[in-house]
């Protein structure tokens, strides 16, 4: 068995870097060609023709909404009610069988 030195293994690795580079720029141009190759073969949809509509001058001014009289100053009113405590027990679900 050869001894293998740390230049042996540096160049093991660059050789190995530069083939995995390699290898993704092709999976890269591989996917863009079938891409554009399916682009070509299978047709979208296509766009509607739409006809311009003729467009009028005049401008319409939009009224202000009508005008709410505010409440006065004084406290709001107390609810009618206030919640009563129940002497049922909680209703428990439970996700098992």
């Amino acid at each position: 068995m050869r001894a293998t030195s740390t230049s042996d293994r540096d160049q093991a690795l660059r050789r190995l870097r530069r083939t995995t580079s390699v290898a993704l720029a092709a999976a890269g141009a591989l996917a863009a060609a079938f891409a554009g190759l399916a682009a070509r073969a299978l047709p979208g949809h296509q766009a509607a023709r739409t006809v311009d509509a003729p467009v009028r001058a005049t401008q319409r001014s939009a009224s202000p909404p009508p005008l709410v009289p505010a409440q006065s100053a004084a406290a709001p009113a107390a609810p009618a009610s206030a919640p009563v405590q129940t002497q049922t027990p909680p209703v428990v679900v439970s996700g098992g069988t």
